[in-house]
């Protein structure tokens, strides 16, 4: 980052390690360091996903208006564009959803808790895996992508996105493996990812991702639920 000069460079450190913090953060209800975690294993879902968006979205928001100026807007939330950004979002996201549906005998989806939790588990869970894909595309797009974008040009702010599309991503990477292949998979969530900053940079709109994503999600649990 030679490139850049002391005001930029300072910002993308900034922007880097304050998403770093929050990731590790994330982690710290697991560990018990954090606060104490309810017995059920959905509830600590519950509970971890919540946490996870508090610190990996609200957090870094905070931050970045506090220390950049960045409104929400700013980095993609808003109804601008927002209708648009949701219709891309969809078709993006149903190139994930035949992929899972082609991996639909894999022991990870059959074996999934929606296919055998009581109703009240099932919606809470469900709506525990919607946050939480909500949260990736705000997350990794809205803070990651549009804030490094202004500060160390795009080509990184790419290859940073998609560094943490790509970790965010490893369990369904795993789960489409057995099906695509480890290539193939590692290479689809790749292809996503970077789609999908296409459609964040051109409508400057995070939201209809992040909305696109949770109905990816009701189908998917719709579908184990009632369809396998």
């Amino acid at each position: 980052m030679g490139f850049l000069d002391r005001r930029d460079r300072n910002a993308t450190l900034g922007i880097l390690g304050i998403f770093a913090t929050a990731i590790y953060l994330t982690w710290l209800p697991i560990t018990g360091l954090a606060l104490p975690l309810p017995p059920h294993p959905v509830d600590r879902t519950a509970v971890t996903g919540l946490w996870q968006f508090l610190m990996t979205i609200v957090v870094p928001y905070l931050w970045a208006n506090s220390r950049l100026g960045l409104s929400p807007a700013d980095l993609g939330i808003s109804t601008r564009n927002l209708g648009r950004s949701f219709a891309l979002g969809c078709a993006l996201y149903s190139i994930a959803l035949a992929a899972f549906v082609y991996g639909r005998h894999d022991p990870l989806i059959q074996d999934h808790p929606v296919r055998h939790l009581p109703w009240d588990r099932t919606l809470l869970l469900g709506a525990t895996m919607c946050l939480i894909a909500a949260g990736t595309d705000i997350a990794t797009r809205g803070f990651i992508l549009l804030s490094l974008s202004r500060h160390a040009g795009l080509p990184f702010a790419i290859v940073m996105q998609n560094v943490f599309w790509m970790l965010g991503h490893t369990h369904e990477i795993q789960v489409l493996e057995s099906a695509l292949g480890k290539v193939a998979a590692n290479a689809l969530f790749l292809l996503l990812g970077i789609l999908g900053d296409s459609i964040a940079l051109r409508t400057r709109n995070v939201l209809g991702l992040a909305f696109a994503h949770m109905a990816l999600n009701v189908v998917m649990v719709s579908y184990m639920r009632f369809l396998l």
